[in-house]
């Protein structure tokens, strides 16, 4: 909890100083290529162990971003390694992507189906989540064949499962569950009627007798 309130923090003020600067693409490009270069194990030993010399970790900071980053994406990289909070990084990418997102009205969908998608259906698929969710879609899409078929698909917190894989074990739950009788005869093809012996020998034969 701790953790991401701290990375909210410095991903709200490196969003606002963008803004400001009107440098918000490149900002973001900026702090995800830091957040990689924090998850390299060589250099990630480097910054976080206190042994070593800050001007040493300062150096190599500069060495490795100074000519790929804005300024203020480089100090925001020198502040986290002067604060010892290197292992924060990835998660200021998270939330300032989340920021840029929600300030362009756009939301990124993990989309999954049972086989690839033609443009057709890409287009279908992308067209039906911007109604639901009344933003403009970024579709990110990965096959599954053990969903069987249909599509699933995850905008942030939501996830929106139309899978057959998802229908059946639905129908495995009903037919597990202890369902009244009353229930039970309307999930079947006949009514409890058809089954029950005639106390009129005079009376016709259900369509179903026939």
């Amino acid at each position: 909890m701790l953790k991401g309130a701290i990375a909210r923090r410095y991903a709200d003020a490196i969003f606002e100083l963008a803004l400001k600067q009107n440098t918000l693409n490149r900002t973001l490009e900026d702090v995800k290529e830091i957040a990689k270069l924090f998850a390299m194990r060589k250099l990630a030993y480097l910054l976080r162990e206190p042994k070593i010399p800050a001007k040493r970790k300062e150096t190599a900071l500069r060495q490795a971003l100074e000519a790929r980053v804005l300024p203020t994406s480089l100090n925001l990289a020198l502040l986290l390694v002067q604060r010892e909070l290197v292992d924060f990084m990835q998660n200021i990418a998270s939330e300032l992507e989340r920021l840029v997102l929600s300030y362009r009205n756009e939301a990124i969908a993990e989309v999954t189906t049972a086989a690839p998608m033609d443009e057709a259906q890409d287009t279908l698929v992308k067209r039906a989540l911007e109604r639901q969710t009344g933003k403009t879609i970024l579709m990110q899409t990965r096959v599954d064949p053990s969903i069987l078929g249909g599509v699933v698909a995850r905008v942030g917190d939501q996830v929106i499962d139309g899978s057959v894989r998802n229908r059946l074990n639905m129908l495995q739950q009903q037919l597990l569950t202890n369902v009244s009788t009353a229930h039970a005869d309307s999930l079947l093809p006949f009514s409890s009627e058809d089954f029950a012996p005639s106390t009129d020998a005079t009376r016709p034969p259900s369509p179903s007798q026939v």
